[in-house]
């Protein structure tokens, strides 16, 4: 792709949201803080699952970037934290500081 046909970006900040999955080997000596999430096993020693990216850019450059696991059957507190994650990464957009709830 030439920089003519490269998608317009905004100057300031910009968020990009997208989904992408990946997979993730460990060795034997592996052991888990916490339960893996739902996803496919390809092996004893492997995962696949889902995610989305929400990525950060300030003037053209990466600044952020997070990663939040979509399991198979998601929970009311998955979908929450993912709701929180969208919104302060838009609030970050706009520049704008997060307000309380209340107001």
């Amino acid at each position: 792709m030439s920089e003519e046909d490269a998608p317009i970006r905004p100057a300031g900040r910009w968020v990009s949201v997208r989904l992408q999955h990946r997979h993730v080997s460990f060795d034997d000596v592996f052991e888990a803080d916490e339960p893996l999430p739902d996803g496919d096993c390809a092996d004893d020693a492997s995962v696949s699952y889902s995610g989305i990216v929400i990525t950060g850019y300030d003037h053209g450059e990466k600044v952020s970037e997070q990663w939040i696991p979509l399991g198979v059957d998601p929970s009311e507190a998955d979908d929450e934290r993912l709701i929180e994650q969208l919104r302060e990464a838009l609030l970050w957009q706009a520049e704008r500081p997060p307000r309380p709830a209340s107001e």
